[in-house]
């Protein structure tokens, strides 16, 4: 499984069970995991993580950047 957080070495599984248990929001993924509670770099990853594992929209930054690439 590969890393998401590497401040915090936190994988995606991690970031996967904190969103099951609850967290809807990266503030609270960073409460339940710490991923995302350091430079802030993965945030683009756990926005996708909770569009995905919540159907959520993407945030309309993070879709831009997806879009571009």
């Amino acid at each position: 499984m590969a890393l998401v957080c590497l401040c915090h070495g936190v994988n995606e599984r991690r970031v996967c069970r904190a969103i099951d248990g609850g967290a809807s929001t990266v503030a609270e993924i960073a409460e339940a995991c710490a991923a995302g509670s350091c430079c802030f770099a993965c945030h683009p990853t756990l926005d996708q993580l909770l569009a995905e594992r919540t159907g959520a929209p993407v945030p309309t930054a993070l879709r831009a950047r997806l879009s571009v690439a």
